[in-house]
């Protein structure tokens, strides 16, 4: 092989690496702009590939009129590479015309579907599209030019290259790239790329070759046969692509349930897709042209293509057992996460690359033959568009017929079906003069028996599917757990389990809502979350008469909303119809979704539809699936809340559920910065430890949560089931309000969250993984001092005894709180227990010794540690409760009898349960004067209430000082990072000062 044509193999190999970028990136600036349902979904493929499928016809209808085609090939290249420059400018204008002017004015918002949206994203995605379909002609009119005498090997190698080449290109977009550089960088780094190629082929192409001169395979048959055999050639590779396309699809799916629906894990599995083709044309180049009637080879590989595709079901099924070996084995680390996305590889290799090594070997097969035949060089552009044409036809017939009606494992048999056909008509029909016992019957008899037992024996273990094993490391539900629902949907697969006692629904394994359904049953923490959501905007806009629920679940958020007296119109958007479905299996508890006139279920991604609705709400409540799904993280975008204020009327309220598992506190960061442009002021609330709702209201602060939600009968009865139906219980949940959020997290310095550089969509696999946990929030509100309500103004500890499940930590920090003033004031409140730790319970009763006996074997320096155990538990309680409390430990007969030194520590409790920031500060001062040099939970407390002190008046230098002398002199290595760093981010801060003064002022009140 000469030189020239080497570099232009090299050539075609880049080519491949920057055209999956594309697609890559393509299809996630369109799902921005269509949204991730279904419909959206096939737009992206079919202006994609039929753009390719266009761009390789036109090449067709030219082919022999093209005197040099790597000049061409270089003007194309050149083409798309100007274009990827330009292309997120053009993007971003021509969609904020759409969502301005176009989608307003001309699409229905009652309806899924939009002409003008689709027409917007074709004309965006066309251009490139067809200029990529032309690259593969012209490329091989090129080599073919250049070296004529083995075509089957050169074609062969053509596909090989391109598609190793896409392989890395997948990888490196998604691992490399758009983490880097964002969509805009990666956009632009592929089209420097293209245009480095389209000078390297300028280069290459000073002189033009001669014609094509391949010559025809001889043939016995007659000339109307040799047409007939051509056209069915070209069916062929067009119902090939058809099969194919179903084939990934279902795939992709598949694998989502054993590998997690992230992108990551979508990357992996379309890499190794594209992987499997390049082997089989990397496998065929070396043979193709020693094959004496490819023809014949061809239906064998259809044959073998197809059993292979259905015998995957087998392989699938053990794949689960594999993923939960595996999670048993690794460590859920770094090092970790980069073995779980090699294994994932090597399950989706395993899965994937039987059958995609045969359908790699097809279109240089059927390229081949035809090349040879009378069509000639017009084969290269004809068999590449009719495929990318069957491509087409099989992502629509896959994902809106084949999957929603027959489930995954039918779509997967029709198909293998449409292989095994095409294998059995052509050696059946186009023998070339063999006789019967050439056509190896007992082989193709074999292959036919193999599919038909595949077919009916084998399908996929439900039991495997629904387990969620990529999180669970389950390779199985429990043998007691019953599956009472399930649906191959257009975008997921959902369950609904049910193990008599709790019921959940499930999408794609994970569980998105779990209801206690036994009557007695204690609740389960999904539905104090759902409550909430609904609830906690009721609370801050009684009065709204239109609201829109993001996501369906099982439906209860919906049906509480639906209490309010005042609701005119509920919303709810769901992407997946098979949830909808599902959810009624939680009715009667959720029959107000389903049966109230003023519910409405829309089907829809919500991003389209908040983009195209006329509709304005009051309230708008965020409850989609996890970040870490594939397309959710785009609903914790910077541009989606501005797309939500839209549709918010003003002073409406928007309320948004996050996760804290399986997220880090950079991550979360992420979202809370991209929340925060739009909704500067906002309220954090815990909904059980994992769970947390931020409520912000457009153009104002979110204000004061408003009781008389709770009374309206609905909520009452059910907030009452979940023991949470008082105004306690929702103030002590507050975690913070956008200033004090803010100076937790101010630490990671983080991006918000953009649909362009898509840091929560990159993230969120990988802490899923290494199963992070934010606890920043709950760790300040569980501070030992109440910092939040001091300086914050958010925070409201309970003013009477709680009566209620331990939701969430600061539940138990209530009850163990007033427990501990029961114990101390002597009292026991009626029916109630001592919710007490053993280092409380100890604490209260050497205290409670103290204060009556004065024992003189038990000294203040013991008695000391308790009393800082009590007073960090103190910090749960009212401002009238601690101080009751402290003062009935102060005028004991026994503290009246200690040193002034001793009592100074009373004092200081005192003076925190006071929320008096000068005695704070002066009595700490002291304290911490003659405690230098010793590091204890005492000198630590005393430490945190004199800067606390400080930094509530405002004075910067004794902050300052106490901030370079505390981890010297009283503080132990580790301890108290989260409320230090609080604390000088508000003394540095000149605003954030100004509003934790202002605090500080009412709460000493």
């Amino acid at each position: 092989m000469n030189r020239r044509l080497e570099t232009v193999f090299l050539l075609f190999f880049a080519s491949g690496f920057a055209g999956l970028i594309y697609e890559s990136v393509w299809s996630h600036y369109l799902k921005l702009f269509l949204g991730h349902a279904a419909y959206a979904q096939t737009v992206v493929l079919v202006v994609f590939i039929g753009g390719l499928a266009l761009g390789g016809w036109l090449c067709a209808r030219v082919a022999t009129r093209v005197r040099n085609p790597l000049r061409v090939y270089a003007m194309v290249e050149g083409a798309i590479g100007l274009i990827a420059l330009v292309f997120h400018a053009v993007f971003v204008a021509a969609t904020e015309w759409g969502y301005a002017t176009a989608l307003p004015a001309t699409c229905d918002p009652a309806s899924t579907f939009c002409a003008a949206q689709w027409l917007i994203a074709a004309l965006l995605l066309a251009p490139q599209s067809i200029l990529l379909g032309a690259t593969f002609p012209l490329m091989s009119s090129a080599v073919l030019r250049l070296e004529p005498t083995r075509p089957g090997h050169h074609i062969a190698s053509l596909y090989f290259l391109n598609s190793l080449g896409a392989v890395l290109g997948v990888l490196a977009s998604a691992f490399l790239l758009i983490p880097a550089v964002g969509l805009p960088g990666t956009l632009q780094s592929a089209g420097a790329l293209n245009l480095v190629l389209a000078l390297a082929a300028v280069l290459l192409s000073k002189s033009a070759p001669g014609p094509l001169a391949v010559s025809q395979m001889a043939s016995a048959a007659p000339a109307a046969e040799s047409r007939t055999l051509i056209r069915f050639l070209l069916v062929t590779a067009c119902l090939t692509g058809l099969s194919s396309f179903i084939y990934e699809i279902v795939w992709i799916r598949m694998l989502s349930l054993v590998l997690g629906a992230s992108t990551n894990a979508f990357e992996l599995m379309l890499a190794s897709f594209i992987l499997g083709l390049a082997l089989g044309g990397y496998w065929i180049r070396a043979r193709i042209d020693r094959l004496g009637d490819p023809v014949r080879f061809l239906a064998r590989v259809q044959i073998a293509m197809g059993v292979a595709a259905l015998a995957t079901v087998v392989l699938y099924n053990i794949s689960f057992d594999l993923m939960a070996w595996f999670l048993s084995a690794v460590t859920r680390t770094t090092g970790g996460f980069i073995l779980f996305n090699l294994a994932s590889t090597l399950i989706a290799l395993a899965v994937m690359l039987p059958a995609t090594i045969f359908a790699g070997m097809t279109l240089p097969l059927i390229t081949y033959r035809l090349l040879r035949s009378s069509e000639g060089e017009r084969s290269l552009g004809l068999v590449y568009s009719v495929n990318t044409a069957g491509a087409i036809v099989g992502v629509l017939v896959a994902v809106h017929l084949l999957i929603v009606e027959l489930g995954l494992h039918g779509a997967l048999v029709v198909g293998a079906g449409i292989d095994v056909a095409l294998g059995v008509v052509l050696l059946a029909r186009f023998r070339a003069g063999a006789s019967a016992r050439d056509m190896r019957l007992p082989a193709v008899a074999a292959g036919l028996l193999i599919f038909l037992a595949l077919a009916i024996f084998s399908d996929i273990d439900l039991r495997r599917s629904s387990s969620g094993v990529f999180r669970t490391g389950a390779a199985r539900i429990a043998p007691s757990v019953a599956i009472i629902y399930h649906r191959d949907g257009k975008t997921a697969t959902i369950d609904v389990l049910d193990d008599s006692l709790d019921r959940a629904i499930r999408t794609n394994g994970k569980p998105d809502a779990s209801l206690a359904m036994k009557p007695g049953r204690r609740p389960v923490g999904d539905e104090v979350t759902m409550m909430l959501l609904a609830v906690l905007p009721l609370g801050h806009a009684p009065e709204a008469k239109t609201a829109a629920v993001i996501g369906f679940g099982s439906g209860m958020s919906t049906s509480l909303l639906l209490a309010s007296p005042n609701l005119a119109r509920v919303d709810s958007i769901e992407i997946e119809p098979a949830i909808i479905e599902g959810a009624r299996n939680f009715q009667p508890v959720v029959d107000p979704a389903y049966k109230d006139p003023r519910s409405h279920i829309v089907i829809d991604d919500a991003k389209s539809y908040f983009a195209r609705g006329r509709e304005r709400y009051d309230i708008i409540v965020s409850e989609p699936s996890n970040p870490w799904v594939s397309g959710v993280a785009s609903l914790f975008t910077e541009e989606f809340y501005k797309r939500l204020a839209v549709s918010l009327n003003e002073g409406g309220v928007m309320a948004q559920w996050l996760h804290t598992y399986e997220m880090d506190e950079a991550t979360l960061a992420s979202i809370i910065a991209a929340l925060q442009k739009t909704f500067p002021d906002f309220t954090v609330y815990s909904t059980i430890d994992s769970d947390i709702v931020v409520v912000a209201r457009k153009g104002a602060a979110p204000g004061r949560f408003d009781a008389k939600v709770l009374e309206w009968p609905a909520v009452k009865a059910f907030a009452g089931r979940l023991k949470l139906g008082d105004l306690d219980a929702i103030d002590r949940r507050v975690l913070g309000s956008a200033a004090s959020v803010r100076a937790v997290f101010k630490a990671y310095n983080a991006a918000a969250n953009s649909d362009y550089y898509p840091i929560v969509d990159l993230q969120s696999a990988r802490t899923r993984f290494l199963q992070a946990r934010v606890t920043a929030l709950t760790d300040m509100q569980m501070s030992p001092l109440p910092l939040l309500e001091m300086l914050d103004g958010s925070f409201r500890p309970s003013a009477r005894r709680p009566e209620s499940y331990a939701w969430a930590l600061t539940d138990a920090a209530a009850m163990t709180a007033w427990s501990l003033r029961d114990a101390a004031l002597g009292e026991r409140a009626a029916g109630a227990s001592a919710e007490f730790s053993d280092t409380h319970h100890i604490a209260a009763q050497l205290v409670e010794l103290w204060a009556t006996a004065c024992p003189a074997a038990l000294p203040f320096d013991q008695v000391l540690p308790h009393l800082v155990s009590i007073a960090g538990a103190s910090a749960h309680l009212s401002k009238s409760s601690a101080v009751e409390m402290w003062k009935r430990l102060g005028d004991s007969g026994c503290a009246r009898r200690i040193s002034a030194t001793d009592r100074a520590w009373l004092d200081l409790f005192a003076a925190v349960a006071a929320r008096d920031p000068d005695n704070m500060s002066a009595i700490g001062a002291t304290l911490l004067e003659a405690t230098r040099g010793t590091r204890s939970a005492a000198t630590e407390y005393a430490f945190l209430a004199t800067l606390a002190g400080h930094v509530c008046r405002g004075r910067a230098a004794p902050a300052e000082v106490l901030f370079e002398q505390g981890s010297r002199d009283w503080l132990r290595p580790g301890m108290h990072v989260l409320e230090l760093r609080y604390l000088y981010f508000l003394s540095h801060d000149p605003a954030a000062q100004h509003a934790a003064g202002a605090a500080c002022v009412t709460a000493a009140r």
